[in-house]
């Protein structure tokens, strides 16, 4: 162990003595007594404490005199840097710990320190441990001595720092050189420098390939010029700019603006650059065409929307030649017997030959309806002004066998012309007035009404658009009925409430035609009060 002690003063057992310091001067523990620190604070060497945590913690006026500055947040020594004998920076915090926890001084050591002048001194160091009463470390004492003077290569050491701080200048300037021409040179990402505002500091040539200005063109241009105007309105570059503040980064895709008006996808990170504080202090920017991925993408969703509309357009093909259909062939069926039956009688036979030709001039329209349905697209192409009052006495005439045979006693308010596609019309009406017959009794009464929704009406359908005008056509008829609560299974595919025939589809595609045309179906019913199937269709 080494007890540090000062000339000509008595050995203080353990460098601890608890009587007070004189005011002014910082003390560590109250480690000397007021004899102590007044006399190291005029002796004419450097000398300084120290905690276990590098703080210094006492330094006389020989000491701020030798470091150029009185000490502020340094740590170990007080100088504005401090190096080797070699001109190596000197990893104090090494030494002082390796020191602390092994006990074992440092012999007398050459170092060298600069001042926040760029002044240097040639130092003799020597420094020692401070135990308490119990032989526990709690600091540093340091002496420092100025032997520049003694010195012969004082010239030399100057000559060898300037050196050696050129040298470290010129790897630092030629690392800056290649980072920025690496970046300069990149050509698939847009790479550029914000400010804390958002303008533009600097630009590679990937930057001027993506969005077409020159360096010149933009630096000190805000970034919002590669925002569409709508983009700019919603104030997104700055949302991005404040996010990437206060998460460190930002991500987003959408479509930019280049030089020349035109419009690519860009994917954009946006991230924060800080000082050694902490602080914000710009942003890095790096932007890459995407637009071929997104073309791609869009292109894939349309087919996918497309096929699925195909696959919908079989469903109804299929249900249009399995039901539809149905009826006109049955009537030609039905008609053709009785024609056989009656080929004497020449009025019946007139009669029976106009009901024929009647029923297969309907199936022929209804099969042009399907297939100028199978060559449009999906959307408004389909949809043309209709006349409700024609498309239901064209269904009309497609049951009149029926009706006849089942004595239906039939009401029919005039109805509306709207815009829809012709042919779901039909299955619309078709179904329903299906449905209404086959359930009904044996005096089925059916009546097909319509008028203006009520405001309870629109409030009960969180669906239709309060915006529009609605009719509402209800079909309502006196059969067998349902419980209410089984009123949402009705609609749905190959769902049926009884062992009566029929596959489940009519009323599912009922709904799918609705929802189809911006509209929707509802029903109310009761066993035995018969059902009321209300559709609601907008008239623009």
């Amino acid at each position: 162990m080494i007890i540090f002690t000062l000339p000509n003063l008595p050995k203080k057992e353990a460098m601890h003595i608890s009587q007070p310091a004189p005011a002014g001067l910082p003390l560590y523990n109250n480690c000397y007594s007021g004899l102590d620190t007044a006399v190291m604070e005029i002796l004419p060497v450097s000398i300084h404490t120290c905690d276990n945590n590098g703080k210094i913690t006492f330094y006389n006026s020989a000491a701020v005199k030798l470091w150029g500055q009185a000490p502020g947040t340094e740590k170990w020594c007080g100088a504005f840097n401090t190096y080797t004998a070699e001109g190596e920076p000197l990893d104090k915090e090494a030494i002082f710990n390796r020191m602390q926890t092994d006990g074992t001084p440092i012999p007398p050591t050459e170092i060298i320190i600069e001042r926040p002048d760029g002044s240097v001194s040639f130092i003799m160091a020597l420094v020692s441990v401070i135990y308490d009463g119990q032989g526990g470390t709690v600091g540093t004492i340091h002496m420092l001595m100025d032997i520049s003077e003694k010195r012969s290569d004082n010239a030399a050491l100057q000559q060898m720092l300037q050196r050696k701080a050129e040298e470290n200048l010129l790897a630092l300037k030629k690392s800056e050189e290649r980072y920025h021409q690496m970046i300069d040179e990149v050509q698939d990402y847009a790479i550029l420098l914000l400010d804390r505002n958002g303008f533009v500091l600097n630009w590679n040539k990937g930057a001027q390939k993506i969005k077409g200005y020159t360096e010149a063109e933009i630096v000190g241009q805000s970034f919002k010029i590669f925002y569409l105007t709508e983009d700019v309105i919603k104030k997104l570059p700055e949302r991005l700019i404040e996010e990437a503040a206060l998460n460190g980064r930002a991500e987003h895709e959408g479509w930019r603006m280049r030089k020349d008006g035109t419009t690519f996808w860009g994917s954009v990170v946006i991230t924060a650059l800080h000082d050694s504080n902490n602080n914000t202090i710009g942003f890095s920017k790096v932007t890459r065409d995407l637009t071929e991925r997104k073309i791609a993408e869009d292109l894939l969703r349309s087919s996918s929307r497309d096929i699925e509309f195909r696959n919908k357009q079989l469903e109804e093909y299929a249900y249009v030649a399995s039901h539809d259909l149905q009826e006109p062939l049955r009537k030609i069926q039905v008609f053709s017997e009785m024609l056989m039956e009656n080929l004497d009688d020449r009025e019946e036979l007139i009669r029976y030959v106009d009901k024929i030709s009647a029923s297969a001039g309907r199936m022929t329209n209804l099969i042009k309806d399907v297939l100028k349905y199978s060559q449009l697209n999906a959307g408004e192409e389909l949809f043309e002004k209709i006349n409700l009052n024609v498309v239901l006495q064209n269904v009309l005439e497609d049951f009149d066998l029926l009706i006849e045979q089942r004595k239906v006693k039939l009401t029919v308010d005039n109805l509306p012309v709207l815009r829809g596609v012709p042919i779901q019309m039909h299955q619309l009406f078709s179904n329903l007035l299906s449905n209404a017959i086959k359930f009904s009794s044996t005096a089925p009464q059916i009546s097909i009404t319509a008028s203006n929704p009520t405001d309870e009406d629109i409030a009960e359908i969180p669906l239709l658009n309060k915006g529009l005008p609605y009719v509402k056509i209800v079909f309502k008829d006196n059969g067998q009925g349902f419980d209410q609560d089984y009123a949402d299974q009705v609609f749905k595919m190959f769902k049926r409430l009884d062992n009566t025939p029929g596959t489940g589809i009519g009323l599912a595609l009922c709904k799918k035609i609705t929802e189809g045309h911006n509209g929707c179906i509802t029903v109310k019913s009761n066993p035995g009060d018969g059902a009321e199937f209300n559709i609601f269709l907008p008239l623009l």
